[in-house]
């Protein structure tokens, strides 16, 4: 048999599976959430965790952006986010776990509870859920999608004015990414993976973070490396100086949170020069 011929029937067998619906599995609540460390490459000590949800043990195939893209088709984005964040709220004050605990929201749901008079609703989650807000990070994804960055800066107002640590994920030093960051002005900056893959290999890439680097000391906020995945990537970063770092090196996510960095992570932290 021809590859040619079996991408083709693999193709053909893929477009006719039944699209994933997501509908069902907020009515019946079967989302879960997972727990990735998050890592201060100083001390070498988890400060706090993300959470990511994942549909049911039976559906175990079913991905995080397959899911994005059903809610987006059933019409539902916002409840589906919503849920994520409840999960995640729920299981962490079951697991009792220390640091910070950061929720993704995509810049469109924030900016719909605020136009809708509920903005209120995220911290009232964490008062029902006795979670301080000091001790939540809120994960802005999708930011560079709106066309009124003032309207996201509104938004987060009074989740900053309670406490909540206002972070830009995904984020990469374009010009609407830069324009982000001046209205924004976020706690936390997360570089999105494509500017930490690699990065021991490309003396201009180190360059540009080393840059962010400095910007987000000279603005009194931390750098974090997501998708830190090698030896060399975690020593490329700590050595550039970010402040944080998240990754498969560093910690699987996994439902129960984790309370000290695994050995291999911590003997390459103890090296860095």
């Amino acid at each position: 048999m021809s590859l040619h011929h079996t991408l083709r029937t693999w193709w053909r067998r893929r477009r006719a599976e039944p699209a994933p619906r997501v509908m069902p599995l907020l009515k019946n609540r079967s989302l879960r959430a997972v727990f990735q460390p998050m890592v201060d490459l100083q001390s070498g000590a988890i400060v706090g965790h993300e959470a990511l949800a994942r549909a049911p043990f039976s559906q175990s195939d079913l991905t995080v952006e397959r899911m994005l893209r059903a809610s987006h088709d059933e019409r539902c984005l916002k409840n589906f986010e919503l849920e994520c964040v409840e999960q995640a709220f729920e299981q962490w004050v079951a697991e009792g776990p220390r640091g910070q605990l950061f929720v993704n929201l995509s810049a469109v749901t924030l900016t719909l509870l605020y136009s809708s008079d509920l903005s209120g609703l995220i911290l009232e989650r964490m008062r029902e859920h006795g979670i301080p807000a000091r001790k939540v990070g809120l994960d802005v994804t999708d930011y560079g999608l709106l066309p009124d960055l003032g309207l996201l800066v509104a938004a987060l107002k009074p989740l900053r004015a309670a406490g909540v640590v206002v972070a830009l994920d995904d984020f990469k030093p374009s010009d609407r990414g830069m324009q982000a960051w001046a209205k924004v002005l976020p706690n936390v900056v997360k570089l999105a993976p494509r500017w930490t893959h690699n990065l021991a290999n490309e003396p201009q890439q180190a360059k540009t973070v080393e840059s962010l680097v400095r910007l987000t000391r000279k603005h009194d906020s931390l750098l974090v490396a997501k998708a830190v995945e090698s030896e060399d990537t975690l020593r490329a970063v700590a050595r550039l100086g970010v402040h944080w770092a998240q990754g498969y090196f560093l910690g699987s996510p996994d439902s129960t949170p984790c309370h000290q960095l695994n050995l291999r992570a911590r003997q390459v932290l103890s090296n860095v020069a």
